[in-house]
């Protein structure tokens, strides 16, 4: 049992450490908002344009999968339920981000729906990967 808690957490923080520092990396990609300290993370939002919101949601994505894939490696049973746990907490840690931080509307409609699918991605990676005896 507290393996498969251990197992969606490090699936959490791998997952959450990768958005943040998605955030960070991109930031450096557009001058517009390259001097604006990421403690002042609200700001950051405000004057992006919108390919940072794009960019920002195909690290969603990757983040997502990579969450999934985590927590899938680690437990034992019932992977692409995990995996599908850790997309479900990434996807309320989202709703919180979308009604704390001012976001443009068509990025808060699109990023919800996100975190299940590849999350569920992540688990069923690890189980095909596991059926084809490439991983123990």
């Amino acid at each position: 049992m507290f393996r498969n808690i251990f197992s969606v957490i490090i699936g959490l923080l791998v997952s959450l450490a990768e958005i943040l520092y998605a955030i960070k990396w991109i930031k450096k990609w557009f001058v517009t908002i390259q001097f604006i300290p990421l403690k002042k993370l609200q700001n950051v939002f405000i004057y992006a344009p919108p390919e940072f919101f794009i960019t920002l949601f195909f690290f969603y994505i990757i983040s997502a999968l990579i969450g999934g894939v985590t927590t899938a490696f680690f437990v034992q049973n019932a992977k692409k339920a995990y995996a599908l746990l850790t997309g479900f907490i990434l996807f309320i840690i989202a709703f919180i981000h979308i009604f704390l931080y001012t976001l443009p509307l068509w990025f808060k409609i699109i990023i919800l729906p996100i975190f299940f699918p590849f999350s569920y991605l992540g688990g069923e990676f690890i189980e095909f990967l596991q059926r084809k005896k490439w991983i123990n």
